[in-house]
């Protein structure tokens, strides 16, 4: 279905930006090796090097090394919020769900949390509950661009589920059928 292909864009534009800074490209570093990574840290570097390693596609060592940063600081919004990016680039998508409600919860100033829950939200096909809190966070922050561009994918997704879901008790509304299929040629790219 089209709308999944949406959805699955809206998605994909979770991704995290992230600094210059380079590891070593390479095998993954063993937990040791992690931990002897975080010793040679100060507080404020550890996410720079956890959005490097998450750059570099190496996601279970970023929730690592966030993991291990976050017991040194546990009030650093910075590293729980890469933590939960790291969760959703794992595949666990409901613990980084929980984690960016707990975010959320503790730092509800910061839209950066509500974007990414929304692009969840929307993953799971829960497009009303994504809508607020993409609002929510252009509320925060009214030049969130990246919010702005996942809030137009929503009202895209919401309006193929609508044409869709009229399209059959409509099939003579020749307006209907030329906005659906205008629609459905966007979102299949």
């Amino acid at each position: 279905m089209r709308l999944n292909k949406l959805l699955l864009a809206l998605c994909a534009s979770a991704a995290v930006l992230t600094a210059g800074l380079t590891l070593p490209a390479g095998p993954a570093l063993a937990a040791s090796e992690m931990e002897e990574l975080a010793a040679g840290l100060t507080t404020s570097g550890f996410s720079p090097r956890v959005e490097q390693l998450l750059k570099n596609g190496r996601a279970a060592q970023a929730l690592e090394l966030a993991d291990i940063g976050i017991r040194a600081n546990p009030r650093n919004a910075q590293l729980q919020f890469l933590r939960t990016v790291a969760l959703e680039s794992l595949g666990r998508t409901e613990d980084a769900a929980k984690g960016l409600k707990s975010l959320i919860a503790a730092f509800p100033e910061i839209p950066e949390p509500y974007n990414n829950l929304a692009v969840i939200e929307a993953g799971y096909g829960n497009l009303e509950e994504a809508l607020g809190l993409l609002k929510q966070a252009l509320l925060i922050n009214p030049k969130f661009a990246l919010a702005e561009k996942n809030m137009g994918d929503v009202y895209l997704a919401l309006a193929l589920e609508k044409y869709e879901s009229a399209a059959p008790k409509l099939s003579g509304n020749a307006e209907l059928q030329t906005r659906l299929k205008t629609l459905q040629r966007l979102t299949s790219r």
